[in-house]
């Protein structure tokens, strides 16, 4: 099977690069796991909708037309979710009916035909994108970040946000998203000094692993052979176990084949790729062999020097 790894891995990696602020960091992340949440949670909401209705207007005695507004929308939305406040419910209902009424017109009966075109519509919202995999990239990429070496450097409020983020965002990818309550935050002025001191490191190891790719692409490996197209992934998983026996594994030096590691994984698992039964046999392998570097963190930068990186 044909695929594109490598130039999509370059187009992941130049988006990290290019629209990763330090700045705006954590902005960006809670923006991100807001919108994935927010349009996982309305997606949900339409499936629920047009199954519900389905039902309702195939039965051989409709109890009455179905006409479309904002109160039918409240009463599904109502018996849809038991235990949420009425502000909750509220907000629920004002969202679906604000996607619905650009499909169904206010006052319009509920049809199968109106439904099917939101079945369609739905497909189009959950069909998977590159794009959508850069944003997922850089969420992972942020969060894992923020809660390694620059974690203690950071204030306890902003922690804890953190750790709010990465909760929220484990639970819409296990799909398991319900509705959450977003509240206000402020950046404190020393936590963004920080973000932005610190991202030098970040910067460079995108830097370093986005030259590791197109060095990869200007050997050009046979788009149809797994083995040629994905060896870097082989090649930072060998450079990792090095690290490992050297002593080394939490250096500065292994930040790089992390993120290649990490970021092909999220790539290579999502829908956007076509995958044969070789193709998840290595996705199982690369799992594996990474599983027991997941979760170490790299040192403090502040013991790393880069001097000679800047040259």
């Amino acid at each position: 099977m044909k695929v594109e790894f490598l130039a999509d891995l370059e187009r992941i990696f130049e988006f990290l690069l290019r629209e990763t602020a330090p700045e705006k960091m954590f902005d960006i992340v809670h923006d991100e796991i807001k919108e994935l949440t927010e349009s996982y949670v309305l997606q949900r909401d339409i499936e629920n909708f047009i199954a519900y209705f389905r039902v309702i207007i195939s039965a051989p005695k409709i109890p009455r037309k179905m006409t479309f507004d904002s109160g039918l929308v409240k009463a599904f939305i109502n018996r849809t979710y038991t235990g949420l406040a009425d502000p909750t419910l509220k907000y629920r209902a004002d969202k679906l009916y604000e996607y619905l009424e650009n499909n169904i017109p206010a006052g319009g009966e509920i049809t199968n035909e109106c439904l099917d075109n939101l079945s369609l519509e739905l497909e189009v919202m959950k069909t998977p994108t590159l794009a959508k995999i850069m944003a997922r990239a850089r969420v992972a990429t942020i969060l894992k970040w923020l809660q390694g070496p620059l974690r203690e450097k950071l204030s306890l409020e902003l922690q804890d946000n953190v750790v709010f983020l990465a909760t929220i965002y484990g639970q819409y990818r296990k799909n398991l998203a319900i509705n959450i309550d977003w509240e206000p935050y402020e950046i404190l002025p020393e936590d963004v000094e920080i973000l932005v001191s610190e991202y030098r490191v970040l910067e460079i190891a995108f830097i370093e692993a986005l030259e590791m790719i197109r060095n990869a692409r200007r050997a050009n490996p046979d788009l149809h052979r797994y083995e040629e197209q994905f060896q870097i992934v082989l090649n930072s998983l060998d450079n990792l176990g090095k690290m490992e026996e050297a002593g080394n594994l939490d250096s500065f030096d292994s930040l790089k084949d992390r993120l290649i590691i990490s970021t092909s994984l999220i790539y290579i698992q999502d829908d956007f790729v076509q995958k044969d039964a070789e193709l998840k046999q290595l996705i199982q392998l690369f799992v594996s062999l990474y599983f027991k570097f997941r979760d170490r963190h790299y040192d403090d930068p502040k013991k790393t020097d880069l001097n000679s990186r800047d040259n």
